[in-house]
């Protein structure tokens, strides 16, 4: 991730956010999935045992394996199996084991590797290192070029779980890392997920989706000393310059916007980022005083500093209507003949459904609170 663990996101909060965030709400700890720590459940404590190989026929998930055998899933340890890619290096077979109660973290897994992506293996791939896909764990694997056994640090710290024995039908019971395994890569690769503790103040943390709409990222020197960009410092010292991004998505913003402010007709955007504060509409009248208390009306509104959007096509009111619901102004003005008989211009705010007549005298500061009301 650009920046490493020192970036930063801001999120809007919504069902329909790619990202899942992982939240405490006792200390306030927020993090992306992708990194998020948790405090992981302690294995009990226990001496070692010897291996001992069991029959586990049609047992190839952690819920099957620990249905069969009367055990939790934390006292299993799961195999993954991926294939990791880095620029101008070989693709390298991984075998990822976790404690059968935990998810593997992909992202989690490519930083520890410092690879750059990595896929699901495919079963021949898996079969060619020797493995057996649903019974498969890498006690008793021969060592091969390219297979690199990376084991969460939970599964470090848990003794005599229950593994696969590389045999279609059986498992292992009691199997320990270290003793009877020798993982070249030791970190943690677990997903947090809703309920696991939190990993400052233990409390249960909780999930909610989100898109990201901003970030700060602090990139070091990592491009400027490769580009020799670099400044003296006070001692007159050349030092390369310590750079830092920031991204703000105006398009997702805008999506976001939309998202939440918005009805069956349309949008109802807040008056602080819609492109017009007022919708003027005039309708025609014969005698043609609409048209002219309009132009009247837009002069007077743009001369005071109100934006205004000036609907004068010769459409029907009700394609009028619609078209201003949809685009969603937050407030629309009326101008037709019974307006003007009834003294004015007809007002109406985008997200209410009370019209009133409002003198054109009147108009500017009636909008100005409008407003202001409809940013709050």
């Amino acid at each position: 991730m650009m920046g490493g663990t020192a970036a930063r996101e801001y999120m809007y909060l919504t069902p329909i956010g790619e990202d899942t965030l992982v939240l405490c709400d006792g200390c306030g700890y927020a993090a992306n999935r992708q990194v998020a720590a948790f405090a992981k459940p302690a294995a009990p404590a226990a001496e070692a045992l010897p291996i001992e190989k069991v029959a586990t026929p049609a047992a190839k998930t952690i819920e099957d394996l620990a249905r069969y055998l009367g055990i939790p899933a934390g006292a299993t340890a799961k195999a993954v199996f991926l294939v990791a890619s880095s620029t101008g290096a070989a693709d390298r077979f991984v075998f990822a084991v976790v404690r059968g109660d935990m998810q593997l973290n992909e992202t989690k897994l490519v930083n520890a590797l410092h690879a750059d992506v990595v896929r699901p293996a495919t079963e021949s791939e898996i079969t060619a290192i020797g493995a057996v896909p649903g019974y498969a764990s890498p006690v008793g694997l021969p060592k091969r070029a390219g297979v690199l056994v990376v084991a969460d640090d939970a599964v470090l710290a848990s003794p005599n779980l229950v593994a696969g024995a590389n045999e279609a039908g059986f498992h292992l019971l009691n199997t320990n890392c270290l003793r009877d395994y020798a993982p070249d890569v030791v970190a943690d690769i677990a997903a947090a997920g809703e309920g696991d503790a939190c990993p400052r103040c233990g409390r249960p943390l909780h999930t909610r989706r989100g898109v990201e709409v901003g970030n700060i990222f602090k990139l070091g020197t990592r491009y400027s000393a490769k580009l020799n960009a670099n400044f003296l410092d006070a001692e007159g010292v050349s030092r390369p310059l310590v750079m830092g991004s920031y991204g703000i998505g105006v398009g997702r913003l805008l999506a976001c916007i939309a998202e939440h402010h918005h009805d069956a007709n349309g949008l109802a955007l807040p008056a602080a980022v819609a492109p017009f504060g007022v919708h003027l509409v005039m309708l025609s009248s014969k005698d043609g005083s609409t048209l002219a208390a309009a132009e009247r009306i837009y002069a007077n509104l743009t001369a005071a500093g109100i934006d205004v959007l000036y609907e004068d096509r010769d459409e029907t009111p009700g394609v009028k209507f619609a078209d201003a619901d949809l685009i969603g102004c937050p407030v629309r003005l009326t101008v037709s003949g019974k307006s003007l008989a009834a003294g004015g211009v007809e007002m109406k705010a985008r997200t209410a459904s009370e019209r009133v007549i409002v003198s054109e005298s009147d108009l500017p500061a009636r909008l100005r609170g409008l407003l202001t009301l409809a940013d709050s």
